[in-house]
């Protein structure tokens, strides 16, 4: 089934501004990046994890990869992004970034971060959690135990890690992209090299979120809270969120065949 163009979705208004793009990569901090903004009061801040508590926006977000890759229609402006962010006052991570380009266009007047890691630090760690995850035999078959959630969830995550990691989205998606180390590696590289050519310096902080609140705080105008910066490992959330939906699948599967040889036993009374 092929995805459905903007023009099938429904269009939502924006009820809160759009403040902030973190548009750095997965694994550079941006689930303590997430936090620290919602601590600022920046309510909600959209990211992956969103899209796994509600998994309604699987559908649409699908529909903007494909338009982006395949040329379907106009290209998405401010009226389509508020309608998958229209509800955000920030957004960092996947799928959001893979936009970069769209979003600094649609929200001129929105700040911009990049949470900044050296390369091949940032690949070993992606690659280790993330890409072992997407790729590992646990997940596709609780993804085939359960497509409705599961593997319908996992296979988007699959979806934006490929056009993440490959200058060639089209040709990754029909499972001839290359998406090795050195690739990857210099998608990452562009990428940071493109946002920085596309914000004006006074709208662009680049961070490391091990530097804590004080820089954070003064680009975007805001009191340093009491509180420390938050510490969220990314990994550690992904494989939980994961486990957790492994778990309940394992869980279903093995309720019900222990009323499967219940009723089978029950059966085999009856009859004797």
């Amino acid at each position: 089934m092929s995805p459905p163009s903007k023009s099938s979705t429904e269009l939502k208004t924006r009820t809160v501004p759009m403040r902030v793009l973190v548009l750095g990569f997965p694994c550079t901090g941006t689930s303590s990046m997430r936090d620290g903004l919602r601590m600022l009061g920046y309510n909600d801040t959209h990211h992956m994890d969103s899209v796994f508590r509600d998994p309604s926006q699987i559908w649409p977000w699908t529909a903007a990869i494909y338009d982006m890759i395949y040329g379907k229609g106009k290209p998405y402006g401010r009226a389509e992004w508020d309608s998958l962010l229209g509800d955000c006052q920030a957004m960092t991570n996947l799928p959001s970034i893979l936009f970069a380009e769209d979003l600094i266009d649609a929200y001129p007047e929105a700040k911009v971060i990049l949470t900044l890691r050296e390369a091949d630090a940032w690949y070993i760690s992606y690659d280790n959690n993330i890409g072992s995850i997407l790729r590992s035999r646990t997940s596709y078959i609780a993804g085939a135990l359960d497509p409705g959630f599961v593997g319908k969830f996992l296979d988007f995550a699959r979806t934006c890690s490929t056009v993440l990691l490959s200058k060639s989205g089209r040709a990754a998606l029909l499972g001839k992209g290359d998406t090795s180390k050195d690739e990857a590696k210099a998608c990452f590289v562009a990428h940071y090299d493109r946002v920085r050519s596309l914000v004006p310096p006074e709208l662009l902080l680049e961070y490391c979120v091990g530097e804590g609140w004080p820089r954070l705080c003064e680009f975007l105008g805001d009191d340093v809270p009491a509180e420390d910066f938050p510490n969220t490992n990314d990994t550690r959330m992904i494989r939980a969120r994961v486990a957790d939906a492994v778990w309940v699948v394992y869980r279903g599967v093995a309720l019900r065949l222990a009323v499967l040889l219940l009723g089978m036993a029950i059966y085999w009374q009856t009859r004797r």
